[in-house]
């Protein structure tokens, strides 16, 4: 858990610039995916599986997520779209790899 607040809060400073709020992060074994970011009214979290094969998928799921995080603020989708993808280079120079899916 301190790995991802330390990474998020990390991501949030270097490229994000999202309130506090949106960077809750709840750790849980999950059966089909890496992670997934939620929107619900005014609650923002991202939810992380509990154990990564490699410390490179785990900083790279969470990026992903919280671009999800920053669409939400902003009022965009939450796709895959291009506005999505134009994170991929940026968060790519410091080894992050920005996938459509995990």
């Amino acid at each position: 858990m301190e790995d991802a607040k330390r990474e998020a809060n990390f991501l949030n400073r270097t490229f994000l610039c999202l309130p506090k709020s949106y960077l809750k992060i709840r750790i849980r074994k999950l059966e089909r995916e890496w992670g997934f970011a939620i929107e619900d009214g005014a609650n923002h979290y991202t939810v992380l599986h509990n154990e990564f094969p490699s410390y490179t998928l785990f900083r790279s799921v969470l990026a992903h997520e919280l671009i999800h995080q920053w669409q939400y603020y902003h009022k965009f989708s939450g796709m895959h779209d291009k506005i999505f993808f134009t994170w991929r280079k940026p968060f790519g120079k410091l080894g992050y790899r920005i996938e459509k899916e995990y």
